[in-house]
């Protein structure tokens, strides 16, 4: 999940640009997500690549949808990588936020569940 949201952050990112990650505990939840755990961590990918439309945010973490169809073959992709991402996060109990503005670039938030209780170790 993480290698996918770093390997599109280089992929997509400005040449000679940065990706920057960061991981924290959630301070806020993205608006529409109704927690169900007292605590989250947030992994974030953030690129300063030529960015996202608004209109395609919604449709991204669809099986084989891609932005610019002809970028994304040419540069290797399949339109799956997000999709699958959404998968193992809302197996994970948690969400995906994207944010992107044109010109600024994208950021990727994996917001997953902190366990309330430690974890036993044999």
């Amino acid at each position: 999940m993480f290698q996918n949201l770093i390997d599109n952050a280089i992929k997509y990112g400005r040449v000679g640009g940065c990706v920057r990650v960061s991981v924290a505990r959630a301070d806020a939840l993205p608006a529409g997500f109704a927690p169900r755990h007292n605590a989250y961590l947030v992994f974030k990918v953030r690129d300063d690549g030529e960015g996202i439309a608004r209109e395609h945010l919604p449709r991204l973490t669809e099986r084989f949808y891609r932005v610019d169809a002809g970028r994304s073959r040419d540069m290797g992709g399949t339109g799956l990588g997000l999709a699958i991402v959404k998968h193992i996060v809302n197996r994970h109990r948690g969400t995906l936020d994207i944010d992107s503005e044109q010109g600024k670039g994208s950021e990727f938030a994996v917001y997953l569940p902190v366990a309330e209780t430690p974890a036993k170790v044999a």
